[in-house]
C-alpha cells in the first residue's frame, strides 16, 4: 500500500478518522467495506460519489480488484494457508 504507514494500513476500517487518507482515500475504503459485507444494502448514493471520481471503466475495475481480493482472502482463510510476504508465488503454492 503506497502512502500509507504499516500502522495507518492496520486500522483502515477506521477510516473516517483516518489522519493519512483524504477524503478520496476514505470514499474508496468505505466502497470496499461495502463491496466486502453490504454489497447486498449499498445504495445509489455511494456510486453517485465514486463516479464524481471514477469513470464507469475505472469502478468496474475498482469493484473487480476489491471482490478479486476479498475471494482471495477467503479462499486463504478457509484452506489456512499463510503466504509470506517476500515469498514467490510458485512457491508458497507448493
Amino acid at each position: 500500500m503506497q502512502g500509507v504507514s504499516e500502522e495507518g494500513a492496520a486500522r483502515l476500517v477506521d477510516y473516517k478518522d483516518h489522519p493519512e487518507l483524504d477524503e478520496l482515500d476514505k470514499l474508496v475504503v468505505e466502497y470496499s467495506i461495502a463491496v466486502t459485507n453490504n454489497w447486498n444494502k449499498t445504495r445509489d448514493e455511494v456510486f453517485v460519489r465514486l463516479r464524481a471520481h471514477f469513470s464507469e471503466a475505472q469502478l468496474v475495475e475498482l469493484t473487480w480488484r476489491i471482490a478479486l481480493c476479498g475471494a482471495f482472502n477467503r479462499f486463504n482463510d478457509i484452506l489456512q494457508l499463510e503466504v509470506e510476504q517476500g515469498v514467490p508465488h510458485s512457491e508458497a503454492a507448493e
